[in-house]
């Protein structure tokens, strides 16, 4: 699967289902998108704006380092994805692996 087709994967499984959730941590709510993001509300915070962008990389570094899927939010500060790598990772948790 390409990285597009992921992102839409999960785009729509986040829109169905309305919340965004991996055990043991924080979970995201669904609240809109626009042409190039999507906004989640946080357990623990304001309301964020996700660009699109961030997500494929989140999912670029999964397919190049299939532990990041398994690793935590953290896992992603080292291909460049900080302040929002937790709820990214959250989203990247909507497929499962083998998509990947």
């Amino acid at each position: 699967m390409d990285s597009d087709e992921i992102l839409q994967k999960i785009i729509q499984i986040f829109r169905d289902t309305q919340i965004s959730e991996v055990p043991g941590y924080n979970k995201f709510g669904y609240i809109r998108e626009t042409i190039s993001a999507v906004i989640v509300s946080r357990q623990n915070g304001e309301d964020t704006r996700i660009p699109f962008s961030k997500i494929k990389q989140g999912i670029e570094a999964v397919k190049v380092d299939k532990k990041v899927y398994d690793d935590g939010p953290a896992s992603l500060r080292k291909y460049g994805i900080t302040h929002i790598n937790s709820p990214i990772w959250s989203l990247l948790r909507l497929v499962p692996k083998s998509d990947y």
